[in-house]
């Protein structure tokens, strides 16, 4: 059998930034092991309110239990409602193997809202002073410059905010934002370092963020600062 599934999330109030943001990367995750599996086929992101997480999913289960089964595996079901209406065949559907036009319609894709995933949970890591988890917020082989000369991998970007002074912290601010490409978004943004000890640094950061097995990551980050104006 097939189910639409009309999945409305309500984050708690006073949940921190860090929080959605890693509840969200294992959602991602299990999704794709669903995908997998069969019961996930397809999922839509419909017309939304300002504020609003919805989304609209397609699954196969043998009956409702085994639905609710499904359902109650995925990390966002703690937060969610789930509103759910069985399919019946129609007698004029063309099937799974109908030929249709080659036509691939893309989902329109919130890249804001990409980039303050991924951005959201670097922030708090930098915030926290906790280099590792900084660093696990980018793909294996990223390519990172900060004021430095540049690094390649996690552990080069763990190096680097290991190096930064204890009480530094980021706040950042969205400029522009495009899709490259399937799975992949541009962000040029404003960041300011506030420090305990000395004057606010203020750079212009450009970010690759790609969405991988792991969910939404860091590919290539790269710092500049403006030289003062003549």
């Amino acid at each position: 059998m097939e189910f639409l599934v009309d999945m409305v999330t309500t984050v708690p109030e006073g949940t921190s930034e860090e929080a959605v943001a890693e509840i969200r990367s294992r959602e991602a995750v299990r999704s794709r092991q669903l995908t997998a599996q069969g019961s996930l086929l397809r999922l839509w992101r419909p017309p939304l309110a300002p504020g609003e997480w919805r989304t609209w999913g397609l699954f196969r289960a043998d009956d409702a239990e085994q639905l609710e089964q499904v359902l109650t595996s995925m990390p966002l079901r703690v937060w969610r409602h789930d509103t759910v209406t069985p399919l019946s065949p129609h007698p004029n559907d063309p099937g799974p193997d109908a030929v249709v036009p080659a036509v691939r319609i893309a989902a329109p894709l919130d890249h804001d809202a990409v980039l303050r995933r991924v951005l959201d949970g670097w922030k708090a890591a930098v915030d926290a002073h906790e280099p590792q988890r900084v660093a696990s917020h980018f793909t294996e082989d990223a390519i990172f410059q900060g004021l430095r000369p540049y690094s390649v991998g996690r552990q080069g970007v763990a190096d680097y905010y290991d190096s930064q002074p204890l009480g530094m912290t980021a706040e950042y601010r969205i400029l522009e934002a495009r899709q490259l490409a399937d799975g992949l978004v541009l962000g040029y943004l404003s960041v300011d370092f506030a420090f305990t000890d000395r004057a606010t640094i203020v750079v212009n950061l450009s970010v690759l963020v790609k969405d991988t097995k792991e969910g939404w990551r860091i590919s290539h980050y790269q710092v500049s600062r403006l030289a003062p104006a003549a």
